[in-house]
């Protein structure tokens, strides 16, 4: 009666730690995806958007461990960049997983500018 009950609790642990992993991997794709996206000043939001989701296909295709049919989406505007996964697993009843993660895109001329014009106001 114990040996079952101690298979059991290997196979709960081991499924959730192959969940865990894909958690952390979809997570860290996301992290750099928005990343990347941020850098790119002179692309417009269509071209990067559309550039970004044909990264973000193959970008944790070959990592995932328990994750099937996982689907990435991107939103860009002019001041962030936002990438989500979604996935599911038939593990443990079938646990879902969305990531999201957040950039703010960079433009370091309009910085730039803004700080020339507040310098030749005068107080």
């Amino acid at each position: 009666m114990l040996i079952p009950f101690i298979i059991l609790v290997l196979f709960v642990f081991l499924c959730l730690c192959l969940y865990l992993h894909d958690r952390s991997v979809l997570s860290s794709c996301a992290a750099e995806l928005a990343g990347k996206g941020a850098a790119e000043k002179y692309r417009s939001e269509k071209e990067l958007e559309a550039w970004l989701e044909g990264q973000a296909a193959g970008m944790a295709g070959g990592k995932l461990l328990c994750l099937r049919g996982t689907e990435a989406s991107v939103k860009v505007t002019k001041q962030r960049i936002t990438v989500s996964y979604r996935g599911k697993t038939s593990l443990l009843g079938g646990l879902k997983v969305k990531e999201e993660e957040q950039a703010v895109r960079l433009n370091p001329a309009k910085r730039l500018r803004n700080i020339r014009e507040l310098k030749k106001i005068k107080i």
